[in-house]
Protein backbone atom coordinates (compact mmCIF):
# COMPACT_ATOMS: atom_id res chain seq x y z
CA UNK A 1 0.00 0.00 0.00
CA UNK A 2 1.42 3.36 -0.95
CA UNK A 3 2.25 6.14 1.78
CA UNK A 4 0.30 8.46 2.44
CA UNK A 5 1.42 12.01 1.16
CA UNK A 6 2.57 13.89 4.86
CA UNK A 7 4.55 10.60 5.52
CA UNK A 8 6.47 10.47 1.77
CA UNK A 9 6.74 14.16 2.33
CA UNK A 10 8.77 13.07 5.68
CA UNK A 11 10.45 10.56 4.31
CA UNK A 12 12.10 12.98 2.06
CA UNK A 13 12.92 15.27 4.47
CA UNK A 14 14.60 12.59 6.58
CA UNK A 15 16.41 12.03 3.51
CA UNK A 16 18.05 15.45 2.57
CA UNK A 17 18.51 15.84 6.28
CA UNK A 18 20.61 13.00 6.42
CA UNK A 19 22.42 14.20 3.50
CA UNK A 20 22.95 17.47 5.22
CA UNK A 21 24.34 16.20 8.14
CA UNK A 22 26.59 13.82 6.39
CA UNK A 23 27.98 16.43 4.60
CA UNK A 24 28.35 18.87 7.26
CA UNK A 25 30.64 16.51 8.93
CA UNK A 26 34.12 18.02 8.67
CA UNK A 27 35.95 14.94 5.99
CA UNK A 28 39.93 14.74 5.90
CA UNK A 29 39.61 13.74 1.86
CA UNK A 30 37.97 17.29 0.79
CA UNK A 31 39.47 19.43 4.04
CA UNK A 32 37.04 20.82 6.72
CA UNK A 33 34.02 22.12 5.87
CA UNK A 34 35.53 23.63 2.16
CA UNK A 35 32.34 25.85 0.30
CA UNK A 36 31.85 22.59 -2.32
CA UNK A 37 30.71 20.81 0.78
CA UNK A 38 29.07 23.59 2.58
CA UNK A 39 26.72 24.60 -0.38
CA UNK A 40 25.02 21.25 -1.07
CA UNK A 41 24.88 21.05 2.78
CA UNK A 42 23.26 23.87 3.43
CA UNK A 43 20.60 23.12 0.28
CA UNK A 44 20.12 19.83 1.48
CA UNK A 45 19.08 21.24 5.00
CA UNK A 46 16.96 24.16 3.76
CA UNK A 47 15.15 21.67 1.60
CA UNK A 48 14.47 19.18 4.36
CA UNK A 49 12.84 21.89 6.49
CA UNK A 50 10.69 22.74 3.69
CA UNK A 51 9.86 19.28 3.16
CA UNK A 52 8.81 19.14 6.71
CA UNK A 53 7.04 22.21 7.59
CA UNK A 54 4.64 20.77 4.01
CA UNK A 55 4.56 17.42 5.67
CA UNK A 56 2.98 19.09 8.53
CA UNK A 57 1.01 21.24 6.47
CA UNK A 58 -0.68 17.37 5.05
CA UNK A 59 -0.58 15.84 8.37
CA UNK A 60 -3.12 19.25 9.19
CA UNK A 61 -5.21 18.14 5.91
CA UNK A 62 -3.17 21.36 3.81
CA UNK A 63 -1.43 19.21 1.16
CA UNK A 64 -2.69 21.53 -1.46
CA UNK A 65 0.17 23.95 -0.58
CA UNK A 66 2.86 23.70 -3.12
CA UNK A 67 2.85 27.13 -4.49
CA UNK A 68 4.45 28.22 -0.94
CA UNK A 69 7.96 28.05 -0.82
CA UNK A 70 9.38 30.58 1.83
CA UNK A 71 9.89 28.62 5.11
CA UNK A 72 7.82 31.93 7.53
CA UNK A 73 4.94 31.25 4.70
CA UNK A 74 4.57 27.63 5.20
CA UNK A 75 4.89 28.10 9.14
CA UNK A 76 2.44 30.77 9.10
CA UNK A 77 -0.27 28.40 6.83
CA UNK A 78 0.17 26.27 9.97
CA UNK A 79 -2.96 26.25 12.63
CA UNK A 80 -2.18 27.28 15.41
CA UNK A 81 -2.04 24.95 17.50
CA UNK A 82 0.55 23.34 15.39
CA UNK A 83 2.52 26.51 15.23
CA UNK A 84 2.74 26.12 18.93
CA UNK A 85 3.42 22.79 19.13
CA UNK A 86 6.29 23.97 16.89
CA UNK A 87 7.39 26.79 18.72
CA UNK A 88 7.24 24.60 21.84
CA UNK A 89 9.83 21.97 20.39
CA UNK A 90 12.08 24.91 18.71
CA UNK A 91 12.42 26.54 22.48
CA UNK A 92 13.67 23.06 23.47
CA UNK A 93 16.23 22.94 20.98
CA UNK A 94 17.12 26.34 20.99
CA UNK A 95 16.85 27.08 24.96
CA UNK A 96 15.18 30.32 24.47
CA UNK A 97 11.40 31.44 24.74
CA UNK A 98 10.22 33.02 22.03
CA UNK A 99 6.78 34.45 20.56
CA UNK A 100 5.32 33.24 17.21
CA UNK A 101 6.43 36.17 16.11
CA UNK A 102 10.00 36.06 17.04
CA UNK A 103 10.61 32.51 15.34
CA UNK A 104 8.63 34.15 12.16
CA UNK A 105 11.60 36.47 12.08
CA UNK A 106 13.83 33.62 12.58
CA UNK A 107 11.98 31.50 9.44
CA UNK A 108 12.71 34.91 7.79
CA UNK A 109 15.85 34.65 8.13
CA UNK A 110 16.21 31.31 6.62
CA UNK A 111 13.98 31.86 3.63
CA UNK A 112 16.59 33.09 1.28
CA UNK A 113 18.88 29.81 2.54
CA UNK A 114 17.76 27.36 -0.27
CA UNK A 115 17.85 29.15 -3.35
CA UNK A 116 20.84 31.37 -2.30
CA UNK A 117 23.29 28.42 -1.29
CA UNK A 118 21.80 26.17 -4.46
CA UNK A 119 22.73 28.96 -6.35
CA UNK A 120 26.01 30.10 -4.70
CA UNK A 121 27.48 30.71 -8.31
CA UNK A 122 25.14 32.95 -9.66
CA UNK A 123 25.17 35.49 -6.89
CA UNK A 124 26.78 35.81 -3.27
CA UNK A 125 25.02 33.70 -0.60
CA UNK A 126 23.79 35.76 2.22
CA UNK A 127 24.94 34.41 5.73
CA UNK A 128 22.95 31.43 6.88
CA UNK A 129 22.98 30.95 10.55
CA UNK A 130 23.45 26.84 10.37
CA UNK A 131 22.29 26.92 14.19
CA UNK A 132 19.26 28.25 13.59
CA UNK A 133 18.67 25.62 10.53
CA UNK A 134 19.54 22.96 12.86
CA UNK A 135 17.41 23.81 15.61
CA UNK A 136 14.64 24.58 13.56
CA UNK A 137 15.01 20.89 11.23
CA UNK A 138 14.63 19.56 15.04
CA UNK A 139 11.44 21.40 16.30
CA UNK A 140 9.55 20.76 12.94
CA UNK A 141 10.91 16.55 12.73
CA UNK A 142 10.29 16.58 16.65
CA UNK A 143 6.94 17.94 16.03
CA UNK A 144 5.69 15.10 13.48
CA UNK A 145 6.95 12.61 15.86
CA UNK A 146 5.00 13.69 18.54
CA UNK A 147 2.00 13.39 16.53
CA UNK A 148 3.04 10.04 14.27
CA UNK A 149 5.25 8.50 16.76
CA UNK A 150 5.61 5.53 14.62
CA UNK A 151 7.24 7.00 11.76
CA UNK A 152 10.56 7.09 13.52
CA UNK A 153 10.70 3.14 13.18
CA UNK A 154 10.40 3.27 9.56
Amino acid sequence: MPLALEQQLYNSANAYYQGATFLMKPSDAVGAHSLLIIQPAITCAALSLKLYLKSLLAIEGKDKEDNIFRFTDLFQALGGGMQDLVLLKFDEFSNTQMSSAELAKHLEALDSAFAKWRYIHEEDAKSVNVEDLEEMILAVRSTILSLKPDWDQQ
